[in-house]
């Protein structure tokens, strides 16, 4: 992981060993409701042959595009269905307005120009903004009811010389106040390559494009009566990069909007900076004959490595840290005080050219320790041979400690070691062991592996065959590998200005996504549980007022940890959406499998009961019966009591799970 995404070891839990199923018929109850027609549909798009064939990041994202979006009304919801009408409610749906057809001429049928997506943004309890899938807007009032006439309707045109007039999907908008409304675009932008290409059959050479996206941010003046004629949408910002956001979100505290995609966004236009070589990359060419070697050049060699802070080597039940001191340190000038948690290790003397003195406050240490079975020595000789005559400058203080968790291994000696924190005294140092202990252990994990090849136990403590059951013949170290989406972090101000705080610029947060939090209608920025080894973190936004603290890096908080999280979804290849419900509960739903229209199915998975646990439970449940449809939209609505009801928008009902979150 890194700075901006690290992790609280303190919440890891090493010995989980997997999912159990488990799970009541009362608890996972569902309750179906019939759509008006004609139904809900994820083919809302054109499906004429275009000269723009769509890329893959444009199928991925429509794929996995959430159709049902949540009202400002308390436990209503809304959709756009099969025939262009918006639908809201809360289980009975009714069609509330109509979107217009839009006739294309001969000419723009010819350029194959593909739809996309009509989205509705609740923006008060009456106001919805609705894109229509083309190249406008529509800004609605609902205090009726319903209505026929929209108070405005807004036009952008994406600007382009080529055929295809490419369309805009609307990812978030924003009632700044009564007259402004702000929104958030994108659309599709072809680049012509420098090399066309030629094609097979014909042989007629044609021009190559590079498919990339741009995000737009919008400004919508809100008329004080409606007008029937479409206004210009105002462009305040613009962003370019190689994906479609997974989602768009404002930090009211920061005026900023949070974009989440597999890649970063840059500005518009903004020339990328030009490699340049370092002296040391720099190599001459030697001409016919010429040897460099015997030249006159003077090579300067680069100063050796500075020597670790201290060296470390633990056994089952202790851990030994050896500290290089100036040998002519009185031991009345080393202080050290060892806690259960903490170390603090001060030594008054002059720094040294070739080590760091040791100076630590109130350190962490990766595990607890037993603090009234710890002891420190000090030894002016150090590591002296015998026979040694000349002047000795460097002793040892070496601090034993006893392990809190006897067969506990630390893989580092302090808690923040390996979380990307730039401190000195924060190096990885690797654990120095001996020789003889070094040929056990390898003889031991051969002896273990085989027996694993061979699926036999050899630990003799009910470890299993080193696969959790919930992965047996499931295992696939490649499908493993690939679990998630590669995400990266762009903020962008409200003004269009790029944050001071951008972690896309020097601060990289690129990431694995896991999940994002289930939808409801809550403002600010979602939490988010990303991939570290087979486990799903969760990070929620960085806390209110951290700016000042973090001036260069904003890090996100690990609050909590689904164990084995990435191994179990790893093997779930056909995934639609996948959501959590806070620190609780996992959604992970299927799309695109059904069989003879039985419904899909949603993967459930809890979180353990508590931090050691060694199982958590996991459940499989069937979305609706035989007539529902496919699954386009998932939402969330919380109950009175803190539970969460789970909506499924599926093509021909919806489908509601009062008891799984």
């Amino acid at each position: 992981m890194s700075q901006v995404f690290p992790v609280d070891r303190s919440l890891l839990n090493p010995k989980f060993d997997g999912y159990r199923l488990k799970g009541s018929v009362e608890q996972y109850t569902q309750s179906l409701h019939a759509l008006p027609a004609p139904g809900a549909t994820q083919s809302t798009i054109s499906s004429r042959a275009t000269k723009a064939p769509l890329s893959f990041e444009e199928v991925q994202s429509r794929i996995k595009h959430n159709h049902l979006a949540v009202s400002h009304i308390p436990g209503e919801f809304a959709y756009v269905d099969a025939g262009r009408k918006l639908a809201t409610g809360d289980v009975s749906f009714r069609q509330v307005y109509e979107l217009p057809q839009t006739l294309e001429s001969p000419e723009v049928q010819k350029s194959g120009s593909a739809n996309d997506y009509p989205v509705p943004i609740s923006l008060s309890p009456r106001l919805w903004l609705i894109s229509d899938g083309q190249q406008e807007l529509h800004l609605i009032d609902l205090a009726n009811g319903s209505t026929t006439t929209p108070i405005a309707t807004y036009e952008y045109v994406v600007p382009t010389e080529l055929e295809v007039k490419p369309t805009f999907r609307l990812h978030t908008a924003r009632l700044v106040d009564n007259g402004t409304i702000e929104a958030v675009v994108s659309h599709r932008v072809l680049l012509e390559q420098p090399n066309p290409t030629t094609g097979p059959s014909s042989g007629k050479t044609r021009p190559a494009y590079k498919t990339v996206f741009d995000i737009v941010g919008l400004s919508l003046s809100v008329p004080p009566h409606p007008t029937a004629d479409a206004e210009p949408a105002d462009v305040i910002w613009k962003r370019r990069g190689d994906s479609i956001p997974l989602s768009a979100e404002y930090d009211l505290e920061r005026s900023a909007y949070l974009l989440v995609a597999s890649t970063g966004f840059t500005i518009t236009g903004e020339p990328k900076a030009d490699y340049m070589p370092s002296e040391d990359e720099i190599a001459p060419i030697p001409r016919a004959g010429e040897k460099l070697d015997d030249s006159e050049t003077t090579t300067t060699t680069a100063p050796p490595p500075k020597p670790p802070p201290y060296s470390w080597t633990q056994t089952n039940d202790s851990v030994t840290i050896a500290f290089p001191v100036p040998s002519s340190t009185a031991a009345s000038a080393i202080r050290v005080n060892i806690s259960p948690k903490y170390l603090s290790l001060l030594v008054s003397a002059a720094e040294h050219p070739s080590f760091p003195v040791p100076r630590y406050l109130s350190k962490e240490w990766w595990g607890p320790v037993d603090a009234s079975s710890s002891f420190w020595t000090w030894d002016k000789e150090g590591d002296r041979q015998k026979g040694d005559t000349g002047p000795q400058t460097v002793g040892l203080l070496t601090l034993h400690l006893e392990k809190k968790n006897e067969g506990t291994r630390w893989p580092h000696v302090f808690h923040s070691v390996g979380t990307g924190s730039t401190a000195p005294e924060d190096v990885e140092v690797p654990e120095t062991i001996d020789p003889s202990e070094m040929w056990h252990i390898r003889e031991s994990l051969e002896k273990y592996t085989a027996a694993l090849s061979e699926g036999r136990d050899a630990s003799g403590m009910g470890l299993g065959t080193g696969v959790p059951s919930l992965g047996q013949g499931e295992y696939d170290e490649d499908v493993d590998a690939n679990a998630g989406t590669p995400i990266r972090l762009t903020w962008v101000s409200a003004d269009g200005q790029t944050t001071k705080w951008d972690e896309s610029a020097a601060w990289p947060s690129d990431a694995t996504l896991l999940s994002r939090s289930l939808p409801v209608l809550e403002p600010g920025i979602s939490s988010l549980v990303l991939k570290n080894d087979i486990d799903g973190l969760l990070y929620e936004p960085p806390a209110p007022g951290s700016d000042a603290a973090h001036p260069g890096c904003r890090p996100w908080r690990h609050v909590a940890t689904f164990s084995a999280l990435a191994f179990v979804l790893a093997s779930k290849q056909d995934l639609r959406y996948v959501f959590h419900v806070a620190d609780r509960v996992v959604l992970a739903f299927e799309g695109g499998t059904r069989v003879a229209d039985v419904g899909e199915n949603v993967f459930i998975y809890r979180a353990p009961a508590s931090q050691t646990a060694r199982t958590a439970e996991q459940a499989v449940v069937r979305i609706g019966g035989s007539d529902v449809g496919g699954l386009i939209g998932v939402s969330g609505l919380e109950k009175d009591d803190g539970g969460m009801v789970i909506l499924c928008l599926c093509e021909k009902q919806l489908v509601i799970l009062p008891n799984v979150a």
